[in-house]
Protein backbone atom coordinates (compact mmCIF):
# COMPACT_ATOMS: atom_id res chain seq x y z
CA UNK A 1 0.00 0.00 0.00
CA UNK A 2 1.53 3.32 -1.02
CA UNK A 3 1.87 6.12 1.39
CA UNK A 4 1.03 9.55 0.22
CA UNK A 5 3.93 11.96 0.67
CA UNK A 6 3.03 14.74 3.09
CA UNK A 7 3.45 18.26 1.90
CA UNK A 8 5.29 20.82 4.06
CA UNK A 9 3.33 24.00 4.33
CA UNK A 10 5.44 27.14 3.65
CA UNK A 11 5.31 30.34 5.72
CA UNK A 12 2.65 32.72 4.66
CA UNK A 13 3.51 36.36 4.06
CA UNK A 14 1.63 37.34 7.20
CA UNK A 15 3.58 34.87 9.34
CA UNK A 16 6.87 36.09 7.89
CA UNK A 17 5.99 39.69 8.67
CA UNK A 18 5.05 38.73 12.23
CA UNK A 19 8.42 37.03 12.74
CA UNK A 20 10.25 40.06 11.34
CA UNK A 21 8.24 42.36 13.61
CA UNK A 22 9.10 40.24 16.66
CA UNK A 23 12.79 40.25 15.78
CA UNK A 24 12.64 44.03 15.35
CA UNK A 25 11.02 44.47 18.75
CA UNK A 26 13.65 42.25 20.39
CA UNK A 27 16.46 44.26 18.77
CA UNK A 28 14.82 47.53 19.86
CA UNK A 29 14.64 46.22 23.43
CA UNK A 30 18.19 44.92 23.41
CA UNK A 31 19.93 47.89 21.75
CA UNK A 32 19.59 50.34 24.68
CA UNK A 33 21.01 47.70 27.02
CA UNK A 34 23.99 47.18 24.71
CA UNK A 35 24.55 50.92 24.41
CA UNK A 36 24.30 51.34 28.19
CA UNK A 37 26.86 48.56 28.71
CA UNK A 38 29.23 50.20 26.24
CA UNK A 39 28.83 53.58 27.90
CA UNK A 40 29.47 52.00 31.31
CA UNK A 41 32.73 50.57 29.96
CA UNK A 42 33.73 53.93 28.44
CA UNK A 43 32.91 55.74 31.67
CA UNK A 44 35.02 53.24 33.62
CA UNK A 45 37.95 53.90 31.26
CA UNK A 46 37.48 57.64 31.69
CA UNK A 47 37.49 57.15 35.47
CA UNK A 48 40.74 55.23 35.20
CA UNK A 49 42.29 57.98 33.05
CA UNK A 50 41.50 60.58 35.69
CA UNK A 51 42.77 58.28 38.45
CA UNK A 52 46.09 57.88 36.65
CA UNK A 53 46.38 61.63 36.08
CA UNK A 54 45.66 62.21 39.77
CA UNK A 55 48.44 59.81 40.74
CA UNK A 56 50.74 61.47 38.18
CA UNK A 57 50.16 64.82 39.88
CA UNK A 58 51.20 63.35 43.22
CA UNK A 59 54.28 61.71 41.72
CA UNK A 60 55.21 65.10 40.28
CA UNK A 61 54.65 66.73 43.68
CA UNK A 62 56.84 64.12 45.38
CA UNK A 63 59.72 65.04 43.07
CA UNK A 64 59.30 68.81 42.69
CA UNK A 65 57.59 69.58 46.04
CA UNK A 66 54.70 71.35 44.33
CA UNK A 67 52.09 70.50 41.72
CA UNK A 68 52.79 71.40 38.06
CA UNK A 69 51.69 74.79 36.78
CA UNK A 70 50.50 76.40 33.59
CA UNK A 71 51.96 79.76 32.59
CA UNK A 72 51.94 82.06 29.59
CA UNK A 73 55.69 82.45 29.27
CA UNK A 74 58.36 85.05 29.91
CA UNK A 75 56.98 87.55 27.41
CA UNK A 76 53.47 88.69 28.29
CA UNK A 77 53.02 90.39 24.92
CA UNK A 78 53.39 87.09 23.09
CA UNK A 79 51.61 84.91 25.64
CA UNK A 80 48.52 84.47 23.43
CA UNK A 81 50.28 83.95 20.09
CA UNK A 82 52.23 81.25 18.30
CA UNK A 83 55.32 82.96 19.73
CA UNK A 84 54.28 82.04 23.26
CA UNK A 85 56.93 80.45 25.44
CA UNK A 86 54.22 79.17 27.75
CA UNK A 87 53.72 75.62 28.94
CA UNK A 88 50.94 73.64 30.58
CA UNK A 89 50.65 71.47 33.66
CA UNK A 90 49.82 68.55 31.36
CA UNK A 91 53.28 68.75 29.85
CA UNK A 92 54.65 68.36 33.37
CA UNK A 93 52.87 65.07 34.02
CA UNK A 94 53.87 63.42 30.72
CA UNK A 95 56.75 61.44 32.31
CA UNK A 96 54.30 60.05 34.89
CA UNK A 97 51.79 58.73 32.33
CA UNK A 98 54.38 56.75 30.38
CA UNK A 99 55.06 59.57 27.91
CA UNK A 100 58.67 60.36 28.86
CA UNK A 101 59.94 60.24 25.23
CA UNK A 102 57.37 62.88 24.21
CA UNK A 103 58.29 65.06 27.18
CA UNK A 104 61.97 64.90 26.25
CA UNK A 105 61.17 66.30 22.80
CA UNK A 106 59.79 69.57 24.23
CA UNK A 107 62.10 72.56 23.83
CA UNK A 108 61.33 74.82 26.79
CA UNK A 109 63.43 77.58 25.22
CA UNK A 110 61.28 77.68 22.07
CA UNK A 111 57.74 78.93 21.34
CA UNK A 112 54.83 76.67 20.46
CA UNK A 113 55.08 77.67 16.79
CA UNK A 114 52.61 78.10 13.96
CA UNK A 115 50.99 74.90 12.67
CA UNK A 116 50.19 76.61 9.34
CA UNK A 117 53.78 77.58 8.51
CA UNK A 118 56.32 75.04 7.26
CA UNK A 119 58.72 73.76 8.36
CA UNK A 120 57.08 73.02 11.70
CA UNK A 121 59.10 73.49 14.87
CA UNK A 122 59.74 70.67 17.30
CA UNK A 123 57.24 72.10 19.77
CA UNK A 124 54.57 72.46 17.09
CA UNK A 125 54.92 68.80 16.22
CA UNK A 126 54.78 67.82 19.90
CA UNK A 127 51.67 69.97 20.38
CA UNK A 128 49.92 68.06 17.58
CA UNK A 129 50.51 64.69 19.22
CA UNK A 130 47.44 62.76 20.36
CA UNK A 131 47.94 61.49 23.93
CA UNK A 132 45.43 58.75 24.70
CA UNK A 133 45.82 59.24 28.44
CA UNK A 134 44.28 62.71 27.99
CA UNK A 135 41.19 61.50 26.09
CA UNK A 136 37.76 60.29 27.20
CA UNK A 137 36.52 57.32 25.12
CA UNK A 138 32.95 58.68 25.26
CA UNK A 139 34.01 61.66 23.13
CA UNK A 140 35.20 60.31 19.76
CA UNK A 141 34.02 63.28 17.68
CA UNK A 142 37.32 65.15 17.50
CA UNK A 143 39.47 61.99 17.40
CA UNK A 144 41.95 63.58 19.79
CA UNK A 145 42.45 66.72 17.69
CA UNK A 146 41.41 70.32 18.28
CA UNK A 147 41.10 71.46 14.68
CA UNK A 148 40.90 75.24 15.13
CA UNK A 149 41.97 76.20 18.65
CA UNK A 150 41.91 79.73 20.02
CA UNK A 151 45.05 81.91 19.88
CA UNK A 152 47.13 79.51 17.73
CA UNK A 153 46.62 77.99 14.32
CA UNK A 154 45.64 74.31 14.44
CA UNK A 155 45.42 71.42 14.45
CA UNK A 156 46.63 70.53 17.96
CA UNK A 157 46.37 67.54 20.26
CA UNK A 158 43.14 67.83 22.24
CA UNK A 159 42.41 67.01 25.87
CA UNK A 160 39.23 65.87 27.61
CA UNK A 161 40.60 66.75 31.05
CA UNK A 162 41.28 70.14 32.60
CA UNK A 163 42.56 71.26 35.97
CA UNK A 164 40.13 73.12 38.22
CA UNK A 165 41.00 76.81 38.54
CA UNK A 166 38.36 77.43 41.22
CA UNK A 167 34.99 79.16 41.32
CA UNK A 168 35.63 82.90 41.09
CA UNK A 169 34.59 84.07 37.62
CA UNK A 170 34.01 87.57 36.32
CA UNK A 171 32.71 86.99 32.79
CA UNK A 172 29.75 85.66 30.82
CA UNK A 173 26.26 84.71 31.96
CA UNK A 174 27.33 82.88 35.12
CA UNK A 175 29.32 85.53 36.97
CA UNK A 176 30.48 84.14 40.31
CA UNK A 177 32.59 86.31 42.58
CA UNK A 178 33.30 83.92 45.42
CA UNK A 179 35.85 85.80 47.52
CA UNK A 180 39.32 84.30 47.82
CA UNK A 181 39.92 86.10 51.12
CA UNK A 182 40.51 82.74 52.81
CA UNK A 183 42.36 81.33 49.84
CA UNK A 184 45.97 81.35 48.76
CA UNK A 185 45.56 84.42 46.54
CA UNK A 186 43.19 86.32 48.83
CA UNK A 187 45.33 89.45 49.02
CA UNK A 188 45.52 89.89 45.27
CA UNK A 189 43.59 92.78 43.79
CA UNK A 190 42.42 90.53 40.96
CA UNK A 191 40.61 88.07 43.17
CA UNK A 192 37.63 87.82 40.81
CA UNK A 193 40.00 86.93 37.97
CA UNK A 194 39.41 83.19 38.03
CA UNK A 195 41.70 82.67 35.06
CA UNK A 196 45.03 83.75 36.52
CA UNK A 197 44.16 84.13 40.19
CA UNK A 198 41.63 81.38 40.71
CA UNK A 199 40.83 80.01 44.15
CA UNK A 200 41.21 76.44 42.95
CA UNK A 201 43.88 73.86 42.28
CA UNK A 202 45.72 75.07 39.13
CA UNK A 203 45.17 78.42 37.40
CA UNK A 204 45.86 79.53 33.86
CA UNK A 205 48.61 82.02 34.85
CA UNK A 206 48.78 84.49 31.98
CA UNK A 207 52.04 86.30 31.40
CA UNK A 208 54.84 85.03 33.62
CA UNK A 209 53.06 84.09 36.86
CA UNK A 210 55.38 81.20 37.58
CA UNK A 211 55.07 81.77 41.32
CA UNK A 212 51.39 80.84 41.22
CA UNK A 213 51.86 77.18 42.13
CA UNK A 214 50.05 74.92 44.60
CA UNK A 215 51.41 72.59 47.27
CA UNK A 216 49.63 70.02 49.40
CA UNK A 217 49.90 72.41 52.35
CA UNK A 218 47.84 75.00 50.43
CA UNK A 219 44.82 72.69 50.24
CA UNK A 220 43.52 73.44 53.72
CA UNK A 221 39.99 72.26 52.91
CA UNK A 222 41.38 68.74 52.55
CA UNK A 223 42.53 66.81 49.52
CA UNK A 224 39.35 64.69 49.57
CA UNK A 225 37.15 67.80 49.52
CA UNK A 226 38.55 69.69 46.53
CA UNK A 227 38.49 69.14 42.77
CA UNK A 228 41.82 68.66 41.02
CA UNK A 229 40.43 68.24 37.50
CA UNK A 230 37.34 67.37 35.53
CA UNK A 231 36.13 66.63 32.02
CA UNK A 232 35.98 68.87 28.97
CA UNK A 233 34.70 68.54 25.38
CA UNK A 234 36.98 70.04 22.68
CA UNK A 235 34.05 70.40 20.27
CA UNK A 236 32.39 72.83 22.68
CA UNK A 237 35.36 75.04 23.64
CA UNK A 238 38.27 76.34 21.57
CA UNK A 239 40.56 76.35 24.64
CA UNK A 240 40.93 72.57 24.93
CA UNK A 241 44.36 71.27 23.90
CA UNK A 242 46.87 69.69 26.23
CA UNK A 243 50.07 71.53 25.24
CA UNK A 244 48.56 75.00 25.64
CA UNK A 245 48.78 76.81 28.97
CA UNK A 246 45.43 78.47 28.19
CA UNK A 247 43.79 75.22 27.13
CA UNK A 248 44.14 73.02 30.20
CA UNK A 249 42.17 74.73 32.98
CA UNK A 250 38.47 75.35 33.61
CA UNK A 251 36.28 77.05 36.20
CA UNK A 252 33.37 75.86 38.33
CA UNK A 253 32.08 79.43 38.40
CA UNK A 254 30.24 78.35 35.25
CA UNK A 255 27.82 75.47 36.00
CA UNK A 256 28.61 71.94 34.82
CA UNK A 257 27.48 71.26 31.23
CA UNK A 258 26.27 74.85 31.02
CA UNK A 259 24.25 76.08 28.08
CA UNK A 260 24.59 79.80 27.45
CA UNK A 261 21.64 82.16 27.71
CA UNK A 262 21.45 82.21 23.89
CA UNK A 263 21.09 78.43 23.76
CA UNK A 264 18.54 78.38 26.57
CA UNK A 265 16.48 80.98 24.73
CA UNK A 266 16.44 78.84 21.58
CA UNK A 267 16.08 75.23 22.74
CA UNK A 268 16.39 72.68 19.98
CA UNK A 269 17.65 75.16 17.40
CA UNK A 270 20.92 76.39 18.94
CA UNK A 271 23.38 73.66 19.99
CA UNK A 272 26.34 73.49 22.34
CA UNK A 273 28.62 73.54 19.33
CA UNK A 274 27.44 77.10 18.70
CA UNK A 275 29.12 78.36 21.88
CA UNK A 276 32.44 76.79 20.83
CA UNK A 277 34.20 80.16 20.65
CA UNK A 278 32.27 81.79 23.51
CA UNK A 279 35.00 81.52 26.17
CA UNK A 280 33.20 83.54 28.90
CA UNK A 281 30.48 80.86 28.88
CA UNK A 282 32.40 77.70 28.05
CA UNK A 283 35.73 77.94 29.90
CA UNK A 284 34.31 75.25 32.15
CA UNK A 285 33.60 71.55 32.55
CA UNK A 286 31.60 69.46 30.06
CA UNK A 287 31.13 65.76 29.42
CA UNK A 288 29.64 63.37 26.86
CA UNK A 289 28.56 61.03 29.68
CA UNK A 290 24.79 61.17 30.24
CA UNK A 291 23.80 63.07 33.37
CA UNK A 292 27.11 64.49 34.53
CA UNK A 293 30.89 64.24 34.41
CA UNK A 294 33.83 62.55 36.08
CA UNK A 295 36.02 64.62 38.39
CA UNK A 296 39.26 63.72 40.14
CA UNK A 297 39.76 65.08 43.65
CA UNK A 298 43.16 66.20 44.82
CA UNK A 299 43.62 62.90 46.69
CA UNK A 300 43.37 61.16 43.25
CA UNK A 301 39.99 59.57 43.95
CA UNK A 302 37.39 59.98 41.20
CA UNK A 303 33.69 60.85 41.54
CA UNK A 304 30.88 61.15 39.04
CA UNK A 305 29.24 64.54 39.58
CA UNK A 306 25.65 64.98 38.44
CA UNK A 307 24.95 68.05 36.34
CA UNK A 308 22.04 68.73 38.69
CA UNK A 309 24.41 69.23 41.64
CA UNK A 310 23.59 72.22 43.82
CA UNK A 311 25.55 75.08 42.27
CA UNK A 312 26.83 76.46 45.56
CA UNK A 313 28.08 73.01 46.57
CA UNK A 314 29.74 72.58 43.16
CA UNK A 315 31.56 75.88 43.54
CA UNK A 316 32.62 75.19 47.11
CA UNK A 317 34.27 71.91 46.10
CA UNK A 318 36.19 73.83 43.43
CA UNK A 319 37.94 75.95 46.08
CA UNK A 320 40.94 74.52 47.89
CA UNK A 321 41.13 76.86 50.87
CA UNK A 322 37.92 78.76 51.51
CA UNK A 323 37.65 77.47 55.10
CA UNK A 324 34.27 75.87 54.45
CA UNK A 325 35.03 72.33 53.35
CA UNK A 326 32.10 70.59 51.66
CA UNK A 327 31.85 66.81 51.36
CA UNK A 328 31.78 65.65 47.76
CA UNK A 329 28.48 63.92 46.90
Amino acid sequence: MKRRASRRRAFTLVELLVVIAIIGILIALLLPAVQAAREAARRAQCTNNLKQLGLALHNYHDKVVCFPISYGGVDGANAYTVNSMGHSWMQGVLPYVEMQPLYQQIRFDMPVGDAAVAPLTVNTIVSQTVVNAFLCPSDPQMRGIQTSPANCNGPRGATNYKACAGANWAWGDAICQFSTTKGKWGNNANRTNGLDYGNGFICRNGGNLRENYTRIADITDGTSNAFAMGEAVPEWCTHTWWYWWNGTTATCGIPLNYKSAAIQANPGTVTLESQWGDWPNNYSFFSRHPGGANFALVDASVRFISDTIDLTTYRRIAMIADGDAVSVP
